[in-house]
Order: structure tokens, then C-alpha cells, then sequence
């Protein structure tokens, strides 16, 4: 099972009512209070470009960076940078070949 943390505020009414769900679903998380771990509610914070609480971190598999680069040969990719590309997303190896079956 995957490991499922929630960084919360103590006095954040959201927080509360999703620690309630996660409670009534039988999810099992650690629960983390952003102002007793400030040090690390402000580097997650930094990192998902968020102050909106609650935060929920579920670690899952490696993940990798994917992009589709808009090039029509081979030598145009070749020559190809992340400018004229779409990021997809950061997911794991299993996920990107889905998507690249359903494009093809």
C-alpha cells in the first residue's frame, strides 16, 4: 500500500473534515502539523507552489519527467528543446507507456 502523509493545520476546518474522510474510509496516513514542522511545511509549500491546506503527499513508485516534443522526424527531435515541447507530467515508467499507446 501506498504511504499517504497529510500536512494540515491545527485550526484549518478543511483539514480536519479530510483527516475526518480519510478516518470514515479507513485510510491510513501520518498526519502532520505544518506549524509544529514549519521547517518542512515550508520547503512542501515551496515545492507545489501552494499555502493552501491540507496538503497531501502519497509516495508512490519512481517517478519520471515525460514530454511530448512536437517534431516530425527524427532530425527535427534531434534538434528539438523543451521550448517546443508539452510536459505531460512526472509519472512512473507503467504510466507513460499507457499514454503512449493511446496516442498511437
Amino acid at each position: 500500500m501506498k504511504k499517504v502523509t497529510v500536512l494540515r493545520l491545527s485550526g484549518c476546518g478543511h483539514c480536519k473534515d479530510l483527516i475526518g474522510a480519510l478516518d470514515k474510509a479507513g485510510v491510513k496516513y501520518t498526519s502532520i502539523d505544518a506549524d509544529e514542522n514549519g521547517e518542512f511545511a515550508d520547503k512542501i509549500e515551496e515545492i507545489v507552489n501552494t499555502e493552501v491546506y491540507p496538503i497531501v503527499i502519497i509516495e508512490v513508485e519512481r517517478l519520471f519527467p515525460f514530454y511530448i516534443f512536437r517534431a516530425q522526424t527524427y532530425e527535427e527531435m534531434g534538434e528539438a528543446s523543451l521550448d517546443n515541447a508539452v510536459k505531460i507530467g512526472t509519472m512512473s515508467i507503467e504510466s507513460m507507456v499507457e499514454i503512449i499507446l493511446n496516442l498511437l
